[in-house]
This record gives structure tokens, sequence and C-alpha cells, in this order.
């Protein structure tokens, strides 16, 4: 304000130190002054100070209709797969950054399933089958283990034979080697999850130059995934939930312990939606994406750790473990 005042005084200023005014009596100069001042200063100043925009906004709410209108909507009549498929790529898209969404007024459902599989397969395994065989008339031992491509010490073994007689109707084993002796289920899952599916990565683990400094380069401790505001955070893995509330530039946060030593800790979220102590499975809607704390845009910050140390969240999506099942024993022809 100082300034402008400066600025409107220059032209009294200007003409007070003129050759016009030093030919002026004293009592000319003393009046025109303070005019000069009034005309440069107060006129244009009621002028800025106005509101251009305050006609043109009231011309735009005259037209808009009254009442309230439901634009945006989380589920219509589409299947539950383009359902979930909104939850992610729509949000809600508010622009406050302390404003919150209301689990209730979206109908989000509490777990959303992302199946981990990234593999399913059946493993058959070679090995000896035991058949069961009856002997027949003019059977001998010979004929029995030719038969079966066995040798005859292998069959008088598997049955405790002192001698090669044998009688009609006698039960023997025969140990048969086979291909699919055995058959397993090995399923192939992923460790954990992308947290917010079918987001956008804006920034990566590592060095980067700060948002806030393009001169300055800072070390990027997770990886952020952009969506839109109100978008469901998902549990990367089952665990236990062990910090929940606001963490400094982290903005809302909520952090998960999981088995084998991981921790990972979702950042600058809109609202939280689970408790300290609940214990959470993969899945699990553990909050909704925000723009709390210190970030550019709605994002989620997505870190891990394992055994207390920082990792490239990336490397720890990457990672599968390997889940055997033995099936029953599979039936063999001829048995």
């Amino acid at each position: 304000m100082l300034s402008l005042f400066y600025y409107f005084h220059f032209p009294a200023f200007f003409l007070s130190c003129s050759r016009i005014f030093t030919r002026l009596p004293d009592t000319i100069t003393v009046k025109v002054i303070p005019f000069l001042t009034f005309v440069f200063f107060f006129v244009p100043g009621t002028v800025l100070l106005a509101n251009p925009f305050q006609k043109l906004q009231q011309e735009i709410n005259e037209t808009l209709p009254s009442g309230d209108s439901n634009v945006f909507r989380i589920f219509g009549n589409q299947s539950q797969e383009q359902e979930v498929q909104k939850l992610f790529s729509v949000g809600v898209n508010q622009t406050g950054e302390e404003e919150e969404v209301e689990l209730a007024s979206l109908g989000l459902p509490k777990y959303i399933d992302v199946s981990p599989v990234v593999s399913n397969t059946v493993v058959h395994e070679s090995g000896i089958v035991v058949k069961k065989y009856t002997v027949q008339k003019k059977d001998n031992l010979s004929k029995i283990a030719r038969s079966f491509s066995i040798d005859v010490p292998k069959l008088k073994k598997a049955n405790s034979l002192t001698s090669d007689q044998l009688k009609i109707g006698q039960v023997l084993d025969v140990p048969v080697q086979v291909k699919n002796a055995s058959s397993s289920r090995v399923v192939l899952k992923k460790v954990f999850i992308l947290p917010v599916p079918q987001s956008r990565v804006t920034s990566r683990f590592g060095r980067r130059v700060d948002p806030f400094n393009k001169y300055n380069r800072v070390y990027h401790s997770g990886l952020d995934l952009a969506a839109k505001v109100g978008a469901p955070v998902l549990s990367a893995a089952d665990g236990e939930v062990v910090f929940t509330g606001r963490n400094g530039g982290y903005g809302n946060s909520v952090t998960i312990q999981h088995k084998n030593g991981y921790k990972t800790v979702y950042a600058h979220c809109s609202q939280i939606l689970v408790e300290v102590g609940e214990t959470v499975k993969m899945g699990r809607v553990v909050a909704l994406v925000g723009r709390t704390g210190t970030a550019t845009g709605a994002h989620l910050h997505f870190e891990v750790f394992r055994n207390g140390k920082i990792m490239n969240p990336e490397s720890a999506l990457g990672m599968t473990e390997k889940h055997v099942t033995k099936l029953p024993k599979s039936e063999v022809a001829g048995m």
C-alpha cells in the first residue's frame, strides 16, 4: 500500500518540482497538490478494489438450476467389475485438501477382490504306484513281472515271497513306475498387490528433483500413485494396523505390519477407514486417496519396509511366493 501511495503521489511531486509551480504562489501550490493526490490515488483505488467478476458471477448463479443435483455416482446399472473400476478411476474429485468423503455415502465395499495369483498349474511327478493283481490260472511270477515291466526280485520283495509258488486267487502288490504317480497344484502369488489399482505412477523410489524446488535433488522414499481424491486405498497384504492419523508432511497416514518383517505405509490420504489394532486382509479398503500433508496433487505415497529398512516398493510389488498343494493320488489305468 505504501508503494502505491508513493506511485500515485509521483505526479503531484513532479508538478510541485516543475518550473511551472515555481512561478505560482505558495497558496495555490498547497491547494493543488492534495487535489491531484486525491485524483490519482483514491479514484483509481476504488476501481482496483471493486470485484470485476461480481456481475458475471451473479449472471451465472441466475442461470443455474435450483435444488441439489446428483452429478456424481459411484454405482449405476453396470456390472460389478465396472463398478469397482469406477471406484479407482473416478473417485470423488474433491478440491479441498481437508475435505473428507463419507464412506456410507459412497457405498464402498469393505474389501475389494484383487487377485494376487500370477500362475496356477498342476504338476505331475513320476514315482512308484502299487497296483493290485489277482493271480489267474497258468500265471507265474515271470509272466506277471513281464506284463508289468518289472523284474521278479522286486515283485517277490513287494509281496514278501520266499518261493515262486503262487495260488489262484492270490492278490499281489505290483510296484509300477509311472509318470504321474503324484500331482501337486502350484500357485504363484504376489506378496503385495498395488494398493491403488489402475493408478498412474508419477514418481518412483530414489533420488529425484524436489517438486517444491526444481534446483534441489532429494531422496524419494516411496512410490507415488496418482488417482482422484476419494479413490479406495487397499491393504497391499494381510497384516495388522499399527498406526493411523496425521503424520507431518505425510498427512493422513496408515501403517500396516505384515509377516516376515514387512511393513507398508499409505500417506496423503483424505480419509482413514481402519483403526489401530485391526487385523486386515489383502484388499481391505483402509483409506481414500487424498492430498493431505505436503503434496502437489492427489496421490498415494506408498512405502515398504523390511526389518526396519526402507526398500524399493516396486521391488516389493514384483516379489512372488510359491504355494504347493498335494492333490489326491490320480487314477492310473489298469489299477
